[in-house]
């Protein structure tokens, strides 16, 4: 890596490190050499930006550094000429330009409303905010590291100046506790440095307000204001202009590529294991060309502006050369992909011009554009390396692999992709924690490795010296936990036993009491995501005119939503593990969850309560009517190939994001073919539990067989043909229950012939179906 563009991607993610410090106490205490980083009042004469002292006073203190370097960072909003400070400066007034107000507050006045702000102040939620122009609610994060994160609440967080202070300084003292672990971070920067600080900042800043000015509503974390900071920095590094390139790629083929697996009773063992290396190996394959790009302009983390599993948006410098780097990237990477996946996994890419001003809002013509561009090119993906040795592999002759039947096999009868992906499921097993390395030189490595052509990656449990001693830049991935490097929360979850990952047959043994012995495949994704990112933050605050679009506002909400499909996620899957499950062992494999959506498996039982969980969590985590969930849930037997399950539970999605009854649109779940809100799912599960305590019931009111014979009865495809059922229904009621339960009769009678409307109908077919699923036990052949 380029020195000076580490040095400055370094400086600019710690120049504003001083508001952290400085909110820790209700007095100044910055010595003259720190407060000569400090502007002064022209009419009145005390130093305002006292936070630029402070983070001088992080440098002196905590990273032994009093030089150019200190003061580069520290002095960005004084009038200067230097080259380090100048870029700095420069920098921080594009990334946080519609927050300029609250640079003129930061002083220690006299007026009593504003004097502690900046200390009293806490984050608003970036997803309150959103506005389509219905009822929303400001709701407030605690002051908390990212691992002890609560979901934000309505209340108004009122604090006294000393009790704010307080709450900063426990948090700054465990944050300072692990910056002078080891002494790693003392000195100049290094590649290791970098990473370190990068992930602590992530953890003790991104529920930190970047801001404090007191008449607006601060919904951007430090973290990401620091980080957006970085990024613009290492693109000044390069020439000091005012454009800028947006680079965005994404990978098509990934449900095909997932779910590819050739099943059978003698496999079933691979199956769940490989299902969940391939979609490991994907999110792998995504940050393998996210890095490249970087690599190429040996730029920082930082500059990953969304990562969406799939995909990703990279802010890179305007050069004069910079689109034929990234031309003759892809044309590589395209090489390497189609050498090991032929047409499965592709390639496109798109890159926009910004200037400034573009960038500081993210305008929406060019984000629109990147994904128009994408689109054109998915029909032409292999343009760039199509000539006279472009050749199609020929498989004719050849051992195929027996598990995917689509590759070259080695010795072992599966294929190179197949034996990587099997070596990374068999890795994350192991390993609730550890670090993902990406090479792109010809170092080596007794890890596990992965040569992608155009890269390595290694898997590391654990970071050693010589990683933090090493001088080349490297790409490294903090899985689970906050060591160094670009911190990633996986929702890393399956069942098993011990170390060995339980087949599709197994997992549904793991509810026996609770009916069918059947696995069911869900999918849930964020309704309206193009839209809420497009349109919904544009919200301004009574007397400023200015809209509050901005690129880091874009960053801390794709932030949020990721945190809630990793971190919350597995929170909620485990709990209600031990809620359903005697043992409490974990009912839930996550084949897939990040960025905006999931897939889980499980039982069935298991699977109908975690999808009203989820919605149920993810309404109380943004607290916005504007912000919806949709699902869809595929029920099959455990032996039927899964990929056909998934492409069914993605169909009963799609429904559900067609939904569209009164004022409610989307937000909606479909199960056994029948389509309800998410506002009456919590109804639904009431009267599925109340039919099943009927059935279960030692007294008998009404046997299983009974049950289903009425369903049959109230099982129609319209409204007129069940009117026409109505009088055989009341008398089928009137044979099958006996008339010393009348009162179970006549409730009855009530619920099932009373029925206004298509919607009412086919959501009491399907807690009829979904009771007569759970009280029926049923061997699993087939």
């Amino acid at each position: 890596m380029n020195e000076d563009v580490l040095t400055i991607a370094y400086l600019g993610l710690l120049h504003d490190i001083g508001k952290f410090y400085q909110r820790t106490q209700l007095r100044a205490n910055l010595t003259e050499t720190e407060k000569n980083c400090t502007p002064i009042h022209k009419l009145y004469g005390y130093h305002t930006h006292l936070h630029s002292g402070y983070t001088s006073k992080f440098f002196h203190n905590y990273l032994h550094l009093n030089d150019e370097l200190e003061y580069a960072s520290s002095s960005h909003h004084l009038d200067s000429n230097d080259y380090l400070s100048s870029i700095i400066q420069k920098a921080d007034h594009i990334a946080s330009s519609v927050d300029r107000n609250d640079e003129n507050l930061d002083y220690e006045g006299k007026h009593k409303s504003t004097r502690y702000a900046y200390i009293t102040s806490r984050m608003y939620s970036i997803m309150s905010v959103v506005d389509f122009g219905g009822n929303i609610y400001n709701t407030l994060f605690s002051l908390k590291s990212i691992d002890d994160f609560e979901y934000p609440t309505k209340v108004d967080i009122q604090i006294s100046p000393s009790d704010g202070a307080g709450e900063y300084h426990d948090l700054f003292d465990r944050f300072i506790e692990e910056i002078t672990k080891d002494n790693l971070l003392i000195g100049k920067p290094t590649p290791f440095k970098f990473h370190r600080m990068y992930s602590l900042l992530y953890k003790y800043t991104t529920l930190i307000p970047s801001s404090t000015y007191e008449t607006n509503i601060q919904t951007v974390s430090l973290f990401d204001h620091l980080k957006l900071t970085s990024a613009i920095a290492s693109c000044l590094a390069f020439n000091n202009t005012t454009k800028f390139y947006m680079l965005e790629f994404d990978i098509s083929g990934i449900q095909k590529f997932i779910y590819h697996i050739t099943e059978g009773s003698e496999k079933k063992a691979e199956v769940a294991k490989s299902l969940r290396g391939r979609s490991a190996f994907v999110s792998i394959l995504t940050n393998s060309v996210t890095y490249a790009v970087l690599n190429e302009f040996k730029l920082t983390q930082a500059n990953i502006i969304f990562n969406t599993g799939g995909g990703a948006v990279i802010l890179l410098p305007y050069l004069e050369d910079t689109l034929n780097k990234i031309e003759n990237l892809f044309n590589l990477i395209t090489r390497e992909l189609y050498k090991r996946f032929n047409t499965t996994l592709t390639l496109v890419y798109a890159t926009e011009e910004l200037n400034d001003k573009e960038l500081e809002t993210f305008k929406t013509e060019k984000a629109l554009s990147l994904k128009v561009q994408l689109e054109e090119k998915k029909n032409r993906k292999f343009l760039g390396i199509i000539n006279d040795q472009f050749i199609v592999n020929e498989l004719q002759d050849k051992q195929i692999c027996s598990l995917c039947n689509d590759n070259i096999a080695l010795n072992k009868g599966i294929c190179k992709t197949c034996e990587d992906i099997i070596e990374i499921s068999n890795f994350y097993t192991k390993n609730d924690q550890f670090n993902i390395l990406y090479l792109y030189d010809n170092s080596s490595s007794q890890e596990l490795t992965i040569d992608l052509g155009f890269s390595k990656i290694v898997f590391i449990p654990k970071i050693n010296n010589s990683f933090v001693n090493r001088n080349d830049f490297y790409y490294l991935d903090a899985i689970n936990h906050f060591e160094a490097g670009n911190v990633k929360c996986l929702a890393n979850l399956v069942p098993k036993n011990h170390d060995r990952i339980l087949n599709f047959e197994e997992i549904t043994s793991l509810l026996d009491n609770h009916g069918d012995k059947k696995i069911a495949i869900l999918k849930m994704d964020v309704d309206n995501l193009g839209a809420i990112f497009a349109f919904g933050l544009k919200q301004g605050d009574e007397g400023r005119k200015e809209l509050q679009r901005s690129l880091s506002k874009y960053l801390t909400l794709s932030r949020f939503i990721e945190l809630f499909f990793s971190q919350e996620l597995m929170k909620i899957c485990k709990s209600l593990s031990k809620k359903l499950q005697p043992e409490g062992k974990n009912l839930y494999y996550i084949n897939y969850a990040g960025g905006d959506d999931l897939v889980i498996i499980g039982p069935v039982y298991g699977i109908i309560y975690l999808a009203k969980e989820i919605n149920s969590h993810f309404q109380n985590y943004v607290q916005n009517p504007n912000i919806t969930l949709s699902a869809g849930i595929y029920i099959q037997k455990p032996k039927k190939p899964i990929r056909f399950g998934i492409q069914l539970a993605d169909e009963a999605l799609e429904e559900s994001k067609a939904f569209n009854m009164d004022d409610c649109k989307k937000h909606a779940i479909t199960i056994i073919n029948k389509t309800v809100s998410f506002s009456d799912f919590e109804q639904v599960i009431e009267n599925v539990e109340k039919y099943t305590m009927y059935i279960s019931d030692k007294n008998n009111p009404l046997s299983r067989s009974s049950f289903y014979n009425i369903m049959t009865h109230v099982d129609s495809t319209s409204l007129e043909e069940y009117y026409k059922k109505v009088p055989i229904i009341q008398y089928t009621l009137y044979r099958l229950i006996d008339k010393k339960h009348d009162d179970l009769r006549k409730q009855l009678s009530y619920e099932l012939t009373t029925i206004k409307n298509k919607y009412c109908l086919d959501k009491k077919i399907l807690e009829m179906k979904l009771a007569i699923l759970f009280t029926r036990e049923e061997n699993n052949n087939g």
